[in-house]
């Protein structure tokens, strides 16, 4: 991602949630970069600040990352909740 504007839009917590909105996401043609703290991944942390992934977007493309990452619950192969915005 080249972009120089990057936003968090969304705060998950473990490496498969934070897979699973970086998947919808480029599903949609919005790219995207996963953040999380080392230790999370090695141990598989997937509560507290360990466990904490954010997701960052274009700035341009904010807005529309939050709405799909919203209607996460309205189809059903995902989860009931969505993920926490930043």
């Amino acid at each position: 991602m080249m972009d120089a504007d990057i936003v968090c839009v969304a705060e998950v917590y473990g490496v498969l949630e934070g897979e699973w909105c970086r998947s919808r996401l480029e599903a949609n043609g919005i790219p995207v970069m996963l953040s999380s703290e080392a230790a999370g991944s090695v141990y598989r942390v997937s509560l507290g600040a360990l466990g904490r992934v954010q997701v960052f977007v274009p700035a341009r493309f904010a807005e529309q990352a939050r709405e799909i990452l919203a209607a996460k619950g309205d189809d059903q192969e995902a989860a009931s909740s969505a993920p926490d915005p930043c």
